[in-house]
């Protein structure tokens, strides 16, 4: 079963067709390993072999692996033996051979699969073995890879580190989630506020409608009492003298008579329903007579004349056929007996006479096959003929029926219009009687304005009814924003204390990257809102990593190593590339096996080891 190493050691390293290495190449390694040599001698292609033989890639990372076969070879060996924290021996090979990889542990294939759950997955294990990758390669990918690893921090330890007024705030407060809490608090807030706006704002309104009714229900009162005096005056004038008896005693017959047209049924559909049932049985009947179709009393005398002379063709094709083959030694077909010299006259006769008596059969039914066409075609001309003569008859009625109705629909629209005629004649006498008796001795102008006059009183009053009810509302019932504000008040005590709760909580799990002259930031918390942000800052001695030499980029990558090494508690070995920049590492000490890549100008490939291959302690 494969399990996860907590360290391990590399012992030796077998390569083979892997990059500049053609020949089958071994190196034996211990604690500490100084490798040497010119540039382009093979330095980096050990650190290469030894995460290829991991990972699967190169020590920079990277899918496209055509750089590392040797030249004229699509070969690769990389045979790694080391020990693990037990002090076993073990061995791991990966060849790839034409595009097709093996990985064997120990003799038996494995997949990467279990190469990650053994050393850790392909970032994590660059960036503990190479100082360069966790920020040159992975860049602010490297954020999420901490955040996967960086521990929980117990919600009791940080209680604890809040001030006692936050944890008061806090103990009775159930949150699965600090930032959720710290959302749903602030739209609560948001809430109030806009609830106190509101309730100011209705305060206020309320003020100024008080003040602006009571102006309006006085102008109002005194256009109700100004029009009351001249319809009054109006009214006087209208009925002084004026006798509207006749008028009265003649307005009833008027709405009766009226009401009497108005209820009459004009003729409508029932009026032609027996003339439209006639007509549509004469248009069934006519389509009927249309869609009759000839049934031909010689169909089954023609199809059997037709079927004999099919027949007949076919023996007299086949007869012929025979007759054509005929010759010494067939066998005949007719009686089954072989054809010789002798026969073979005879036999041509009895064919030649058998063809001539079926096409004399065939010319016979041919004879008769038209003598039944041309009874056929004089009965189907019959047959048309009736068939037309029906059609002229039916549509003759149909036409008659159609002209009926039309006559019927004329003679009922003329009485539809006399009844409007009289309709509309009665609706004026009753307008013009009635204006007589509400006007009276009023002109038409002065009976114009006494109705508007009464029109806009009614309108009056309606509004006075209104303004009289808004101005005696009770004042004391003003909406009291007090509550409101002290609400908003215990939300906001409530807020900031889950905004420290939440930095103390990034404070806490950030405190394990606590590291000598390396600095990083993986989130930013509002103290104001409690929100927190995602960002990723690393700093090197206060400057950032982009600022820096490569000596000080190899030296704050090996503090990030350590500190990966710390938080997931193994101890694997690092490669220094490129060493010679950094003349003293001097701001951390690196655990585990130590692989020191330097240039020296003109000399060859050189790997010295010290140390035994004891395994490293853990982290």
């Amino acid at each position: 079963m494969i399990q996860a190493l907590k360290s391990f050691s590399v012992r030796s390293l077998t390569v083979k067709g892997f990059k500049g290495f053609a020949d089958e190449t071994t190196f034996s390694f211990g604690d500490m390993n100084t490798i040497t040599g010119h540039n382009g001698q093979g330095k980096t292609s050990i650190a290469d072999a030894i995460a290829f033989a991991i990972t699967g890639v190169p020590f920079y990372g990277g899918a496209k692996l055509d750089h590392l076969y040797c030249q004229n070879t699509r070969d690769i060996l990389v045979d790694m033996e080391f020990t693990d924290e037990t002090g076993a021996v073990r061995r791991l090979t990966r060849q790839r051979v034409n595009d097709n990889m093996d990985i064997l542990l120990d003799g038996c294939r494995i997949t990467q699969r279990d190469l990650t759950v053994m050393f850790m997955e392909r970032d994590m294990f660059l960036s503990m073995f190479n100082p360069r990758y966790f920020i040159d390669v992975m860049g602010s990918k490297g954020r999420d890879l901490l955040e996967r690893y960086l521990p929980e921090v117990p919600h009791d330890k940080i209680m604890n580190a809040l001030s006692p007024h936050e944890r008061e705030l806090l103990e009775n407060q159930q949150f699965l989630s600090a930032e959720a809490f710290a959302k749903k608090l602030r739209e609560e807030i948001s809430q109030l506020d806009r609830d106190i706006i509101y309730n100011q704002g209705k305060r206020d309104l309320q003020a100024d409608q008080m003040e602006v009714c009571t102006g309006r229900l006085a102008e109002k009162q005194q256009r109700h009492a100004q029009l009351t005096a001249e319809a009054n005056e109006l009214e006087a004038r209208r009925t002084t003298g004026f006798d509207g008896s006749s008028l009265n005693e003649k307005l009833p017959d008027l709405y009766a008579r009226h009401e009497e047209l108005l209820k009459e049924k004009p003729d409508g559909p029932e009026l032609t329903q027996e003339v439209d049932a006639q007509i549509q049985a004469a248009a069934q009947a006519l389509e009927q007579i249309r869609a009759r179709e000839y049934q031909s009393q010689y169909t089954k005398q023609l199809a059997d004349t037709q079927a004999r002379i099919e027949g007949l063709r076919r023996e007299v094709s086949r007869q012929r056929h025979i007759l054509s083959g005929l010759k010494p030694g067939v066998q005949c077909p007719m009686c089954k007996q072989t054809v010789t010299e002798e026969t073979l006259p005879q036999v041509r006769k009895e064919f030649t006479v058998s063809v001539n008596e079926l096409c004399r059969q065939g010319q016979a039914q041919t004879g008769q096959l038209k003598e039944l066409q041309e009874l056929d075609a004089k009965a189907r001309a019959v047959f048309e003929q009736f068939r037309q003569e029906d059609a002229a008859k039916a549509n003759a009625a149909l036409s008659a029926l159609k002209e009926k109705r039309g006559r019927m629909v004329e003679d009922s629209q003329d009485k539809s219009a006399e009844r409007q005629k009289e309709i509309d004649r009665l609706h004026a006498e009753i307008q013009n009687t009635e204006l007589d008796l509400e006007y009276g001795l009023l002109s038409p102008k002065e009976g114009e304005r006494l109705r508007r006059i009464k029109e806009e009183l009614t309108a009056l009053s309606a509004e006075i009814n209104v303004l009289t009810e808004q101005t005696q509302a009770d004042p004391a019932a003003e909406l009291d924003i007090a509550p409101l504000e002290t609400a908003k008040k215990e939300k906001q005590a409530l807020l900031s204390a889950v905004a420290s709760y939440i930095a103390k909580r990034v404070e806490l799990r950030l405190s394990k990257l606590q590291m000598n002259r390396v600095s990083i930031s993986l989130y930013s918390v509002m103290k104001t809102t409690g929100e927190v942000k995602d960002s990723f800052k690393f700093v090197y001695e206060d400057r950032p990593y982009i600022c820096l030499s490569g000596s000080e980029r190899i030296k704050a990558g090996l503090e990030v190593a350590e500190l990966l090494k710390s938080l997931v508690g193994v101890n694997f070995p690092v490669f220094i590339d490129d060493a010679e920049r950094v003349p003293v590492i001097d701001n951390v000490r690196p655990t585990g096996q130590i692989f020191i890549a330097q240039v020296v100008k003109g000399a060859r490939l050189t790997v010295q080891a010290s140390g035994g291959a004891a395994p490293a302690q853990a982290a």
